[in-house]
């Protein structure tokens, strides 16, 4: 097992199937069992990287990973002794490291200026070390095996070599032009430097792999420049960042950190766009997750709705030519169901995980259907749905044949792979799934939330076929829709006055506290009487931590602030909950959560929010305390406040009809105007300007729209809350 490196602190770089994740001084420590590493293909192609001056470590100043395929590190030296007798003095140099991603590559300048009075010589030493280990061995999944990893110095390069359980060979080729390699694995060069003078260096670094007699397959290298910089104001990877935020609709805002936390969103999800099949989704997160899971880029998928409506369609397309199609015990996979989790790698090559591709998840299905519905009311089009028809009719076979496995009108499931998920919903640990005395639930389980996604895919995607002439369909996916809110009332907890999270294996409710049901409210799945007492349990001393909503209530027995779903605050289980909170009208509570992830956010590095974060009560840290392992970037919670903020200015597309409804604006506490430009619905193209209006700014109030297409925008203060008004 890794040891627990605080990822919270870390840098990521990353491009197509390739990402470094580094301390914060760009180092990959050459001590320790840690996760950090410059990934390909899901294997550790490098494990360890140190620079040094003189023998010292540099210090850093700053970094910034912000652009997503570079980062920029700004270093200094330590007090150096010199060659001569001489000391070079601390904070002499300024040392600038600029990391650059390029398909299945990563380069490193290094620039040395020297603010010294005198001339120096200054011995550079870049330390290095490969393990090629698989991403699962590496978080623990697997039991690892010992590899030979084989070292060779040439030239002016050094290289790393292993062979695979699977029989490919990967390696990883270091070349440094000004350098001299070491065998033991090092790159030294000696620096002169004039008083004002500076130099540099270029490290390229190569990662392929090959089968035997096969020449080595790796993505497109630039050439090794070394007197190629980039322009310190503008670098080619911010460049590109900027050019794609341009192209997507922007929030403009006059709160600055409110500004750069959604900036810091969706350059995140940018970095996690994935592609197969030619087609893009979002990767799940890194470093654990940096692949294809169903319910991840699903969610992720469905919270840029409103900034990228082209990579839901390609999400869909992607997940939908991968449902299962047999019933396979080994993968726990059945006709229809949406995949969990696809991995490449030595492990799945070797056949030795069954997460290679993976069928455990009882919500993603119904979710994909969710998406599909959500994005043609965004497209108004039916030409997806009618694209994807035989992959939709397949997902409901596999809701009513397959997830119910008794027949009783509910979701359930139970692990039939060896070495697949115990649980197999969002809160997918081994130990989240608990009843009040902090005992295990039995499986088969039925989880709460996944009814409501299941009552929500069926009355969502009714009329989308009864807009393509199938009335009789529609009508029957109404029915369904009815009763399976009507099989949910099993989940009430009548003496406790919220629904239980799950039911075990003798359709007993487990009775403790948990953040599940809130996902009902997005669903619109309940009644309005019902929704108040979820409103209660939410907002209540247990479970919200004045941060965000804990996954389990502080005061139940499992509770733990720092167990995975035992006590956690999870982004976009808090986006789902406040979405629905503000469906059914309960505007404040909703503000109350969005306002404590915004204040959450400008408490990380760079204002990211990580996949998660510790469940303490805000009054006892003035700042969040990190998850240590939790992956960042992760998608669905990149996706939460971006998702949040289109949840809370009100914004209900029908582009089917030409219409985007404007539902009781509101604005985070911080933001007193709001100008959202280039959000299209359907064919057209809407700027939006929100202001905080009276003597106490108590009124949200859309000031300004230009449209471009056809399009009504629509201001609606009093929409009824509850089901029937649920997007």
């Amino acid at each position: 097992m890794t040891e627990l490196v605080n990822l919270a602190d870390s840098t990521v770089v990353r491009s197509a199937n390739a990402f470094c994740v580094a301390l914060r001084d760009g180092r990959l420590p050459l001590e320790g069992d840690h996760p950090l590493g410059l990934y390909r293909d899901d294997c550790r192609h490098l494990r360890g990287y140190e620079l040094r001056l003189g023998g010292r470590p540099a210090r850093l100043l700053i970094a910034s990973d912000a652009a997503g395929t570079g980062a920029v590190y700004e270093l200094t030296n330590e007090e150096i002794a010199l060659e001569d007798g001489r000391t070079l003095p601390l904070q002499s140099l300024r040392v600038r490291v600029e990391r650059r991603m390029l398909n299945s590559a990563m380069t490193d300048r290094i620039t040395l200026h020297s603010y010294a009075r005198e001339p120096a010589e200054i011995d550079v030493d870049l330390n290095f070390d490969a393990d090629f280990r698989p991403m699962l061995e590496v978080r623990g999944g697997v039991r690892p095996i010992r590899r030979e990893v084989r070292r060779e110095a040439r030239g002016n390069a050094l290289a790393f070599a292993a062979t695979g359980r699977d029989g490919r060979e990967r390696t990883t080729t270091i070349t440094c032009p000004a350098a001299e390699p070491d065998p033991a694995g090092a790159l030294r060069a000696r620096v002169p430097l004039e008083p004002g003078g500076e130099a540099g260096l270029e490290v390229h670094i190569d990662l392929a792999e090959r089968d035997g007699g096969q020449a080595a397959r790796r993505g497109p290298v630039a050439p090794a420049t070394p007197d190629d910089r980039h322009e310190p104001a503008a670098p080619p990877a911010a460049a590109e960042a900027e050019a794609w935020l341009a192209e997507r609709p922007h929030v403009e805002v006059d709160d600055a950190l409110v500004g750069r936390v959604l900036r810091r969103s969706l350059l995140d999800l940018r970095l996690l766009t994935s592609e197969l099949d030619g087609r893009r989704y979002y990767a799940a997160g890194i470093p654990w997750y940096a692949t294809l899971f169903g319910r991840d880029s699903i969610i992720a998928a469905l919270d840029m709705l409103a900034f990228d409506p082209s990579i839901a369609a390609d999400t869909l397309r992607v997940l939908a030519a991968r449902l299962g199609t047999r019933v396979d015990d080994e993968r726990d996979e059945e006709p229809g169901k949406v995949i969990h989790e696809l991995r490449g790698g030595e492990l799945a090559a070797a056949g030795a995980t069954p997460f290679a591709r993976y069928y455990g998840t009882v919500d993603a299905t119904p979710l994909l259907l969710c998406l599909l519905a959500a994005h043609a009311r965004w497209a108004g089009t039916l030409d997806l749905f009618r694209e994807l028809r035989s992959a939709v009719e397949a997902a409901l076979r596999w809701i009513d044949e397959h997830g119910d496995l008794d027949g009783d009108g509910l979701l359930e499931y139970r692990r039939r792979a060896p070495g697949g998920l115990e649980n197999q919903g969002w809160k997918d640990s081994w130990d989240a799934i608990v009843d009040e005395d902090g005992s295990l639930l039995a499986a088969p389980m039925a989880l709460v939330e996944a009814q409501g996604y299941a009552h929500a895919a069926a009355r969502r995607l009714a009329p989308l076929f009864e807009r393509d002439g199938d009335a009789t369909r529609a009508a029957g996916l109404r029915a369904d829709a009815e009763r399976r809110a009507a099989a949910i009332d099993r989940f009430w907890l009548d003496d406790r006055g919220f629904y239980a999270m799950a039911l075990d294996a003798g359709k007993r409710p487990s009775r403790a506290l948990a953040s599940n049901q809130g996902h009902l409210l997005w669903a619109g799945a309940i009644p309005h009487e019902r929704a108040g007492a979820v409103r209660t349990a939410l907002m209540g001393s247990g479970l919200y931590s004045a941060w965000g909503v804990r996954t389990l209530s502080a005061h139940e027995r499992a509770f733990n602030p720092v167990g995975y779903h035992l006590g956690t605050v999870w982004p976009h289980d808090n986006a789902l909950c406040a979405a629905g909170l503000r469906r059914y009208g309960f505007d404040d509570a909703f503000l109350r959560i969005f306002d404590g992830l915004l204040d959450a956010a400008g408490g990380f590095h760079d204002q990211r929010l990580p996949e998660l974060f510790a469940g303490f009560d805000r009054a006892d840290y003035e700042d969040p305390v990190p998850y240590p392992v939790a992956c960042v970037p992760q998608a669905w919670a990149a996706g939460a406040l971006p998702s949040m903020l289109v949840s809370g200015l009100g914004l209900v597309p029908d582009a089917f009809a030409g219409t985007l409804s404007i539902v009781r604006p509101s604005l985070p506490r911080q933001v007193s105007r709001l100008a959202l430009r280039g959000l299209r619905v359907g064919e057209a193209r809407v700027d939006l300007v929100f202001e905080r209006l009276g003597t106490r700014r108590e009124t949200v109030a859309l000031t300004d729209a230009q449209i471009a297409g056809p399009l009504r925008v629509a201001l609606e203060i009093d929409r009824g809350p509850g089901p029937a008004g649920a997007r």
